[in-house]
């Protein structure tokens, strides 16, 4: 793509971007809209997960050995009967329904325990907050854009073409969701974390994913709402080892990291789980048998290893590696994971428009 086409390409996608902030009342700044409130979005495998603790040992440097998940699961989030769930699903409001017409009835079903209902209002609440957030920072990207240099060499044109993919994305997702987030409240999105746990409860891997890999930048209200620290400190660890005992190598991912003390952008499952070298060690050597089929060792995955591994004694190793292979088998029936099947604690939490 030449340069006088790339700058075209930027008019034009800067002009539809200005077109839509005006044209649309609740992403320029409705005034029932919410202006703090930003996104845990979700984007995970669509599958259900229940609830239970994979219990490693924390005895790192003690000599202990690993200890064998436990298996007691509470009702609140055992795996969901697909028929049940099924029957439920079909008797929800029509999908893109405007979120202002159906938040109460979905509430209210979440809160009786409605697993499919539960799922909705969590899903539809982070396409809105996704769609607001859009809404503050693609005119700023695509302006900067258009007062930036031009690119000069073809690897500045491509970097340049990916971030006009990516506003124009995002332009189409303000777009598809516009019926659905019209008007809604900033009572009904302040609901955004407590439906996403009530859903991640209620066995919604996509919510699970998506409230044990949050930050607190994604809760900007938290502190008008302690009860959301202490909830979290309540469920996030028994959440990710139930979607870790169901298959879920994000969870897998999130938990090494958590252990090694080295969260992201603000995670804070490591304030749950402390650091600890042999849990983080046993998990990162789970992700490592499951690397994908044909795919060489990642050096990140490599790397981790021998780091931790220079902190346990032979005898922690020996039993972090028969636990993670255990684990392996019991809980991924010793299949590796498909390419791009992990989510970091960042893209947990997005719609991947």
């Amino acid at each position: 793509m030449g340069f006088r086409v790339q700058r075209n390409r930027v008019f034009v996608v800067v002009a539809v971007v200005a077109a839509v902030a005006a044209g649309i009342g609740y992403y320029g700044g409705h005034t029932s809209a919410p202006q703090q409130q930003h996104a845990m979005v979700a984007s995970a495998p669509e599958k259900s997960s229940g609830a239970v603790a994979a219990g490693v040992s924390t005895a790192a440097g003690t000599g202990a050995s690993v200890k064998k998940p436990a298996q007691a699961v509470s009702p609140a989030r055992r795996p969901l009967d697909s028929a049940a769930f099924n029957a439920s699903a079909t008797a929800l409001p029509p999908a893109g329904a405007p979120l202002t017409e159906t938040f109460d009835e979905l509430k209210a079903r979440a809160d009786a325990g409605d697993a499919a209902a539960a799922s909705r209002l969590f899903q539809d609440l982070q396409h809105c907050a996704e769609a607001q957030r859009l809404g503050q920072f693609l005119p700023a990207m695509a302006n900067r854009m258009l007062n930036g240099n031009l690119p000069s060499s073809a690897d500045e044109i491509e970097r340049s073409d990916r971030q006009l993919d990516r506003v124009q994305r995002g332009l189409e997702f303000q777009q598809n969701n516009a019926a659905l987030c019209a008007g809604v409240s900033a009572r009904q999105m302040a609901a955004l974390v407590p439906a996403t746990l009530a859903a991640a409860q209620l066995g919604d891997s996509q919510a699970a994913d998506c409230y044990v890999g949050a930050n607190l930048n994604a809760w900007p209200d938290v502190l008008n709402n302690p009860n959301w620290i202490s909830d979290y400190k309540n469920t996030a660890l028994p959440l990710a080892n139930a979607a870790v005992q169901h298959g879920d190598w994000s969870m897998v991912g999130l938990l090494a990291s958590a252990n090694a003390g080295s969260p992201r952008n603000n995670n804070m499952l490591n304030q749950v789980t402390g650091s600890d070298p042999l849990q983080a060690y046993t998990y990162a050597k789970l992700m490592s048998l499951g690397q994908p089929a044909g795919a060489p060792p990642s050096n990140r995955s490599t790397n981790a290893l021998s780091t931790l591994s220079s902190q346990l004694t032979p005898e922690q190793i020996q039993a972090a590696d028969a636990q993670a292979q255990s684990m392996y088998q019991q809980y991924f029936n010793a299949t590796p994971r498909q390419t791009g099947q992990v989510a970091n604690s960042i893209r947990a939490c997005q719609t991947g428009f």
